[in-house]
């Protein structure tokens, strides 16, 4: 992640919320992989992890015989996973140098929707591909997130947050761009596809929304965006019962063309 990334770092509950993304996000992020070759291949795949997170996805590439790179502003939930398949790097993919024609792979999700010179970034990994490398790059798209009932207070956050988000170069519907890009920067047999679930606090995941709003919310209150009061209702809120539309988890696909 680049260093000026919206969600606090220095949030208590960080670890958790991204292991509730990767429970919601990680089995069809797993799927796609594995469609694209990663499972079947006969030459086990370098793969270039670009925001690795909390690292599952990094266990589940090694335990398909590929060997790791994962590159990361903040690395602390992954330096204790580093060893002879799993290679941590902390870095910034918008400046520090990257290694080029080196991946079978480069998969990223929920990075570039924060970055505004996104564009550029696709290039930049573009050319660590090996030719024939593919490039899966997953990003959210905000248009359909809601909630089943009609909810003033929670829908009145919501765009708080959003707003709040987008002042520091969020993009939340880059989702429904990436394809695009991955064309625009000479990929071939580019191709998207997207997935959404309906949740709730019985689901795998839900503390994702959750935790993430407890992320932001004091800085979205000092913004002037919301009251505490809002805020403290909205909290209550996502305890009780309530059920999530979540956003679109959009996947644009590419690969380097062969020659």
């Amino acid at each position: 992640m680049p260093s000026d990334y919206v969600y606090d770092q220095g949030f208590a509950e960080e670890r958790t919320r991204l292991g509730a993304m990767e429970s919601l996000w990680d089995p069809g992020t797993r799927a796609l992989l594995d469609e694209l070759g990663l499972r079947s291949s006969e030459k086990p795949w370098r793969c270039l992890e670009v925001g690795a997170g909390g690292g599952s996805l990094l266990h589940w590439m090694a335990s398909r015989g590929a060997s790791v790179v994962a590159v990361d502003i903040d690395t602390r939930f992954i330096e204790s996973l580093a060893g002879d398949t799993i290679e941590v790097r902390r870095l910034d993919i918008r400046t520090d140098e990257l290694p080029e024609g080196q991946f079978d792979l480069v998969h990223s999700r929920l990075v570039l929707e924060h970055l505004p010179d996104r564009r550029q970034i696709i290039e930049r990994l573009a050319a660590t591909l090996r030719p024939g490398g593919w490039m899966v790059i997953e990003d959210l798209d905000w248009t359909p997130f809601g909630f089943d009932a009609v909810d003033a207070q929670l829908d009145l956050v919501t765009d708080a947050i959003l707003t709040f988000m987008q002042q520091s170069g969020f993009e939340p519907r880059y989702g429904r761009r990436v394809v695009a890009d991955l064309a625009a920067a000479g990929l071939t047999e580019v191709r998207g596809e997207g997935r959404a679930k309906v949740i709730d606090s019985n689901t795998a995941g839900f503390d994702f929304f959750s935790l993430s709003f407890e992320s932001l919310r004091a800085a979205v209150v000092e913004a002037g965006l919301i009251s505490e009061a809002d805020a403290a209702a909205a909290a209550a809120r996502f305890g009780g019962a309530v059920r999530v539309f979540t956003p679109i988890m959009m996947a644009g696909i590419g690969r380097r063309p062969a020659s």
